[in-house]
């Protein structure tokens, strides 16, 4: 575990705090696939007890994105790449019916939300600039978009099994660090996507979808092969 990461908390909802400082410590890989989770040093890192900690891990643990093994401890959960083609190819049978169901439902309101995401993620790419925070901050907003798209379908159920696989994509996503390389394919891939919504075109949308992710997955499994 890297030290001195985790923020201080503002103490208003220990437990989900607690829960947002590791995810995000997970997903950046400020905890190490396969490590053991040092709790105390958590705790005392985060000035907390062990009952919000637990309450967050028990939410890691059923995401799946740590493991509890009895009498050893809590370990950050390894993916591999077998794993993360699993989660990708669910993830995008998922996404891509959700593209349908936008295509049908999304008012122009919607719709601008989705515009106004995928500007922000341009505009982040394109700014010239690196270095990790801008990596990350471009990972989450085209998280954002896809999530948006999720949430416009309005089914919970669908979004809820999406989140359950969604997060190892994440955790696999987490890699390189060059933000114009990974995003300025899928901002042109976002594009055709967001032309079809507008155009209320559901075979479009469809299609959109599927190639983009498709692409991604290729993308970054062929970076796990290199060791990117």
């Amino acid at each position: 575990m890297e030290r001195g990461f985790l923020p201080e908390l503002t103490r208003r909802n220990l437990s989900e705090e607690v829960y947002d400082a590791l995810r995000r410590g997970i997903l950046a890989k400020h905890f190490a696939p396969g490590e053991r989770l040092q709790l105390d040093e958590i705790e005392e890192q985060l000035g907390v007890s062990r009952t919000p900690l637990k309450v967050a891990l028990d939410r890691l643990a059923a995401e799946g994105l740590v493991e509890v093994k009895a009498r050893r401890g809590t370990f950050v959960t390894e993916n591999t790449p077998e794993d993360t083609a699993d989660a990708f190819d669910v993830r995008r049978i998922l996404e891509v019916y959700a593209s349908e169901l936008v295509a049908e439902r999304a008012t122009d309101a919607d719709l601008a939300e989705l515009r106004r995401i995928h500007d922000q993620l341009r505009q982040r790419v394109t700014e010239g600039q690196s270095g990790g925070d801008r990596f990350y901050e471009c990972i989450d907003l085209d998280h954002a978009l896809h999530q948006k798209v999720m949430d416009l379908a309005r089914s919970s159920r669908l979004k809820e099994a999406w989140q359950q696989v969604n997060v190892h994509v994440q955790m696999a996503r987490v890699r390189n660090r060059d933000a114009e390389r990974v995003f300025t394919q899928a901002l042109q891939e976002h594009a055709r996507l967001l032309d079809a919504l507008d155009a209320h075109d559901r075979e479009g949308a469809r299609q959109a979808m599927d190639a983009h992710l498709r692409r991604a997955m290729n993308t970054l499994l062929a970076d796990m092969a290199h060791g990117l």
